[in-house]
């Protein structure tokens, strides 16, 4: 069996898969802190509870430095499990990414690409609802053309309450209107139909910036928001959840 990980800044995506079949996937806080003693005994928790075994591969996609090393420690040291590290050089022979230097390029980008390509189109833009909301521009064969990032909606809406003391928290689910006429439909309106305007917005003007040789982009949002966001977005395709763990499986299958 393979384990696919995908460490965000906030959150960390586990999946367990077994040949191309997702057998398990578990979704906990990503903390810088954690050691490798505490990753074995969270892993060996999480293995016990779904009955599984522990794997004999892994691969790891991560955007938070100090976490990738303990992670590896725990599955090599307690499990002998092989790892692989999604880096630029990694993905290399399967993705093209045609930025100015594609070290700097999250390893979460390159993977989600990858992952798109699955896809029947020849352009594609991801939009990843996460710490920050990215914009992944994809083109056939295998060419990751560029990004554009924002503020993810958790964290514009708690910059929003920290800085104003007299709002209160919401859930980020949308409101009957766009007009609010209190204050908990004011902020639900503007979180999610202000992201789901930007979603189109973004989509148009990335779009008219792709060679018409590869027709119009097909939209593709994964991350905790995109369901709450797509029935209000009219440039999203599809959403995809799984988008970035089954990325990391065909890397790791074909690398």
């Amino acid at each position: 069996m393979l384990l696919a990980v995908d460490v965000g800044n906030t959150s960390t995506v586990l999946g367990l898969y077994r040949g191309e079949d997702l057998v398990a996937s578990w979704r906990v806080s990503t903390d810088r802190m954690r050691m490798a003693d505490e990753y074995a005994v969270l892993l060996s928790r999480l293995f016990e509870l779904a009955g599984l075994e522990p794997p004999a591969r892994a691969i790891v996609s991560s955007v938070v430095p100090p976490v990738a090393p303990e992670l590896t420690n725990a599955l090599e040291r307690y499990w002998g499990v092989s790892v692989q590290l999604v880096t630029s050089e990694l993905v290399a022979p399967l993705l093209d990414v045609a930025t100015d230097n594609p070290r700097e390029v999250g390893a979460d980008r390159m993977v989600n690409a990858v992952a798109a390509l699955q896809y029947r189109a020849d352009a594609f833009i991801v939009v990843d609802f996460g710490t920050a909301t990215n914009f992944d521009v994809v083109v056939r064969p295998n060419r990751l053309l560029g990004v554009a990032l924002a503020p993810g909606p958790g964290v514009a809406a708690e910059a929003l309450f920290a800085r104003a003391a007299k709002l209160p928290r919401v859930d980020l689910v949308a409101p009957e209107h766009a007009i609010g006429r209190n204050t908990v439909s004011a902020l639900q309106s503007g979180l999610v139909f202000g992201y789901a305007a930007m979603v189109d917005g973004m989509v148009e003007r990335l779009a008219a910036e792709i060679d018409p040789q590869y027709g119009e982009p097909f939209v593709i949002a994964t991350g905790g928001f995109a369901d709450v966001v797509k029935p209000h977005a009219k440039r999203i395709d599809v959403t995809d959840p799984l988008l970035t763990l089954r990325g990391l499986r065909l890397l790791a299958e074909r690398t």
